[in-house]
């Protein structure tokens, strides 16, 4: 009995995977339909907030396991241990729920149980990202550490119509030339149309040492999809620390908190020290890779946070932003529908934790 409902999940799980790699656009369009409901479910009755997350980490994981089922059927795949794949995993999946474990925490178990799970989930993330740092040589850590996948690269190698294929392939073997070069011959050409590579029939092995795989194949498929690997940068002693305080951080800001108060200036001031300083101890980014360089423009970005992060915001910028928003609702057309429910949700959206101090 066991054996076969295996055999019926293993068959549905092989099913799925075929039609999230073979209809990858309308896989997109589920996943933003789910992510648009939550949206439209935030407020709309009691506990409403606690099961727009649900949905909204729901539709994040659905992206994550779709985008890993393309990633592994294009066998184009970055060449990283599996301990820090599954690292990155967990910590990716970590981050994404992390705002409904708060809010469920909160209605089940009140304030105290919902700042003790706090503590635990910025712990362990900030223990998982170290053992990325110094164990793994994981560099700059991007958050999440397993970004969405542009799957538009990923899916031009099977798109292609194998009927045009053929028929293409048929229109180049009539005139197939093999040209020298650097006195060798060239064993592959590509169809104009579709971009295929084919193996030229005159550069052909013998047929008992034939494989169906292209010289090369692995390296021209990630070209012609243009997806590019990078290496986490080797940084200096310098940025290490750097991006260990960055990863500590939240911690101490917490601890500053559970001695100072929640509403107290100086964990405010001690977090917001300690993001300038570790952007200032990574220096010049003109050494790090395109990706490592987006993440500091986030971190720099994510220091307008601390405008809507409390105290500051109940003591300076609530009335300042509210008073804005409401303006621009009252006197610019249309804009009323999209201002009007931020507005009524922002003082609720800036008391949960995770929304203003997650990154």
């Amino acid at each position: 009995m066991a054996t076969k409902a295996n055999e019926i999940v293993n068959q549905a799980w092989e099913k799925y995977k075929r039609y999230v790699t073979d209809f990858p656009e309308t896989v997109s369009q589920i996943e933003a339909t789910s992510r648009v409901l939550s949206y439209i479910i935030a407020g709309r009755f009691e506990d409403s907030q606690v099961l727009s997350e649900l949905v909204y980490l729901s539709s994040n994981l659905l992206v994550l396991l779709n985008d890993t089922i393309i990633k592994n059927a294009s066998k184009i795949l970055p060449k990283i241990p599996v301990s820090v794949e599954k690292l990155k995993r967990w910590l990716t999946v970590l981050e994404y729920g992390e705002v409904f474990i708060e809010m469920a925490a909160y209605r089940k178990f009140g304030e105290t149980g919902k700042w003790v799970l706090i503590v635990i989930i910025q712990l362990t993330k900030a223990i998982w990202r170290l053992l990325l740092l110094w164990k793994h040589h994981g560099g700059i850590q991007p958050s999440p550490p397993i970004a969405p996948l542009d799957r538009e690269k990923y899916t031009k190698q099977f798109k292609h119509n194998p009927t045009e294929e053929m028929q293409e392939f048929q229109e180049n073997l009539d005139s197939e030339t093999v040209e020298p070069v650097n006195g060798m011959s060239e064993v592959t050409f590509t169809l104009k149309r579709s971009g295929k590579v084919i193996r030229r029939l005159s550069a052909a092995p013998p047929i008992n040492f034939r494989s169906w795989k292209l010289p090369g194949h692995g390296d021209r498929e990630k070209e012609r999809a243009g997806v590019r690997f990078y290496e986490p940068t080797t940084l200096s002693k310098q940025r290490l620390w750097g991006e260990t305080l960055y990863i500590t951080r939240p911690l101490i800001h917490l601890f500053g908190m559970y001695v100072c108060g929640t509403m107290s200036w100086k964990p405010w001031i001690m977090s917001g020290t300690i993001d300038v300083a570790s952007l200032c101890m990574m220096g010049d980014t003109k050494d790090l890779n395109p990706q490592e360089k987006s993440e500091i423009k986030r971190r720099s970005l994510l220091l307008l946070y601390y405008l809507l992060r409390s105290p500051f915001f109940d003591t300076y910028s609530k009335m300042k932003i509210l008073s804005t928003l409401r303006v621009m609702a009252d006197n610019v057309p249309g804009l009323g529908i999209l201002l009007r429910p931020i507005i009524d949700y922002l003082p609720s959206w800036q008391k949960v934790y995770f929304y203003l101090w997650s990154a």
